[in-house]
């Protein structure tokens, strides 16, 4: 039994979306296989460095409810007195 789909519409440049045809056309498969590969494979990277995307969810998510951020500059000048 095959898995159930459903269509997603993603904007992207076009000349992304040329090369991305290229790059199909070139493998002898179509653009949607080029985009469900490369979303599959970024998808489980991300699932495999959970510690890291949880990290950078909550830093995020902390600048968002107004925590300082500081420049290079700022940190640099900090660390070396």
């Amino acid at each position: 039994m095959a898995a159930a789909t459903v269509n997603l519409v993603v904007k992207v440049p076009e000349a992304l979306r040329k090369r991305a045809r290229a790059v199909a056309a070139l493998r002898g498969e179509t653009i949607a296989v080029v985009v469900r590969t490369a979303l599959a494979d970024y998808v489980a990277r991300a699932e495999s460095e959970p510690d890291d995307m949880r990290f950078a969810n909550d830093v995020l998510a902390r600048i968002a409810e107004g925590a300082p951020t500081y420049s290079h500059e700022e940190v640099w000048t900090e660390a070396v007195g």
